[in-house]
Order: C-alpha cells, then sequence, then structure tokens
C-alpha cells in the first residue's frame, strides 16, 4: 500500500511540474543548436526561471523518489540547463562565435532605421564639415578641439609642403582622433538616455571635427594624405561609431515612442538589443586599433592605402548585410516595434 501511495505521489508531482521540465528541455534545446545567445531576451529569462525551479524538483525527487526515473530524468535535465546557462569555456566561445557570426549582422539589421539614422547624422556631418571648411574656415575651425586646431588645423592652413606636414603630423592626428572617436562611441550610446539628444550630438560633432579637418587639408591641396590617414582604418571605426550611435538611438526611441507601455519598461525590453549592438562594436575597434598602429603608418603609397579602406569597408558591409540570412533562428534581442 505505501508503494502505491508513492507512485500516486511521485504521478502527482510530475503532472504538476511536467510543463515547466517539458518548457525548459526545450530551451535547453534550443541554446544547444544554436547557442545561448540566439535566445530572445523573454525566453532567457524563463530559461533561468525554469531551470531554479527545476533545481528545487530535483532537489525534491532526491528525497521522496531517490533512484526512481524522475530524479535521473531531473538530474540529466538540471545538468544540460547549467551547462548552457553557466557554460564551460569552449560553449561559451562557440556561443561567442554564433553571436558575432549569426547574431549581430542579424540584430543590426533588425535596427537598420537606427543604424541608417545614425549613419545619416554622422556622414552627413562629414560632408557639412567639408563644405564649411571651404565656404567659411573660421567657422568650421570651432568644430576642431583646441588641442587639434594648434598642432594640426593651423599648422596645415599656415602654408608649407603638405606631404612634409601629413608626415609629421599623421601619428598625432590618428592617435588623436582614435582616442576621440571611442569617446564619441561610448558618449553615443550612452547618450540614448537623455531621449538620444546627447546621441545626436555626439554624432553630428564628431562628423563636423572629421569634416573640418578634411577640408582643412583639401583647401591646401592635402586631401590625398589627410584620407590616407583616417580612411585605412576609420573603414572600420567609423561604422563602428554608427552603430554605437544606433544603438543609442535603440534606447532614445524606447523612452521617445515608448507605444503602451510605461517607459521604464519600454526601456527594459529595449535594452538587450542595445547593449549587445554596442558590445559588438569591440572587435571593429580592436581591429580597426591594429590597423592604425601597424598599416596606417607605414611607408606605402597613399592610394594603396585608400585602397585598402575601401576593401574593409566592402568586407564589412557584406558581413552586416549577409552574415546569418541562412540561419533558421531569428535574431537576439529583437524590438518588438523593429
Amino acid at each position: 500500500m505505501a508503494e502505491e501511495v508513492c507512485q500516486v505521489n511521485e504521478q502527482v508531482f510530475i503532472d504538476g511540474s511536467r510543463e515547466i521540465w517539458e518548457r525548459l528541455a526545450a530551451s535547453v534545446k534550443a541554446a544547444r543548436a544554436h547557442g545561448i545567445a540566439s535566445l530572445e531576451p523573454a525566453t532567457l529569462r524563463e530559461l533561468h526561471e525554469d531551470y531554479r525551479r527545476t533545481a528545487a524538483d530535483l532537489a525534491y525527487a532526491q528525497t521522496h523518489f531517490p533512484g526512481s526515473r524522475t530524479e535521473r530524468h531531473l538530474n540529466d535535465l538540471v545538468g544540460l540547463a547549467h551547462a548552457e546557462l553557466y557554460g564551460s569555456a569552449p560553449r561559451t566561445v562557440r556561443s561567442l562565435w554564433r553571436f558575432l557570426s549569426v547574431g549581430y549582422p542579424q540584430l543590426v539589421r533588425t535596427h537598420s532605421r537606427e543604424v541608417l539614422l545614425a549613419g545619416g547624422i554622422l556622414f552627413g556631418a562629414v560632408a557639412l564639415g567639408l563644405v564649411l571648411a571651404n565656404v567659411n574656415y573660421p567657422l568650421a575651425r570651432i568644430f576642431i578641439p583646441q588641442s587639434m586646431r594648434d598642432t594640426v588645423g593651423d599648422q596645415v592652413d599656415g602654408g608649407g609642403d603638405i606631404s612634409e606636414i601629413a608626415a609629421a603630423i599623421a601619428p598625432l592626428l590618428t592617435a588623436a582622433i582614435t582616442a576621440n572617436n571611442v569617446q564619441v562611441a561610448l558618449m553615443a550610446f550612452a547618450g540614448g538616455m537623455t531621449f538620444g539628444a546627447v546621441t545626436v550630438y555626439s554624432l553630428a560633432v564628431n562628423g563636423l571635427l572629421l569634416g573640418a579637418l578634411g577640408g582643412t587639408f583639401a583647401r591646401n591641396g592635402g586631401s590625398l594624405y589627410f584620407w590616407s590617414m583616417i580612411v585605412p582604418h576609420g573603414s572600420l571605426e567609423l561604422p563602428a561609431i554608427m552603430l554605437a550611435g544606433a544603438s543609442g538611438l535603440v534606447l532614445a526611441r524606447a523612452l521617445v515612442s515608448p507605444g503602451d507601455l510605461p517607459r521604464i519598461s519600454a526601456l527594459r525590453a529595449a535594452s538587450p538589443s542595445a547593449v549587445r549592438m554596442v558590445l559588438g562594436t569591440l572587435p571593429l575597434f580592436v581591429l580597426a586599433g591594429l590597423i592604425e598602429g601597424f598599416f596606417t603608418p607605414a611607408g606605402v603609397d597613399p592610394w594603396l592605402k585608400l585602397a585598402f579602406g575601401g576593401v574593409m569597408a566592402s568586407l564589412l558591409a557584406a558581413y552586416l548585410g549577409l552574415a546569418g540570412r541562412g540561419s533558421n533562428d531569428r535574431t537576439v534581442a529583437t524590438d518588438p516595434d523593429a
């Protein structure tokens, strides 16, 4: 009789938690197939909660149904879920690769409106800076920071052999612009919390700075020298700034247009996508830094440097536009209004 009661209690226990176990098993299967980074935020939160509840069920089964099939099943399920959530280094590396090769390009395409808007602000400001430097240099000069203005802008505008001047200031110029670009990327992302005002400002001012410097060189016949110092690593660095700006605009859209949600809830829903988007720019900044350190200052023909930058930009565009299109899983951290 006691054995029959135990069997009945075990069946009641199974029936009460079966849905949670099955849902956890499905989430683990998806994570094992495509990487945990492929799970949407809601699914990931559900996975954490189901894991905790199933672990508690395992402890109960070990106490009340030791040696049973239920205990063995839950032990296996909890072990698999733990490996996905707090997995070993190889699985972490695989998940990271999955995110970079599939999830990140999908994420960028999901938020293509923000990416295009950020790119329009940044590169539109570059074009405006170029024009201002040629039609109203005193005004354009305002957008060049004081440190660069004294050591770069005025030296170039003062005349002399532009090739010699460019060679002398190249290390200072590229280092200063790179440091400025990283700072701008961080401001553009965090600026989303200001309803996008700081994001737009950061992108516009950075574009005006680059355009004003380019225009300063152009008015003195040094366009080729200037852009050969910028394009090799800028072909990755400028798109990285654009993507960081887009991540800020994702946050801004949640605040400006939260839909039916309270602003804090809309911001919470948009944050995972924004954070992943800005984190995905880190490899671009690292690679751009390597190019700036080893290739940009090399004594290579300026036209070859421009060609190299064009190739890098084309490869980046192909990666963001094409990678992950054949995958069956959906992008990580999609925005419901995207």
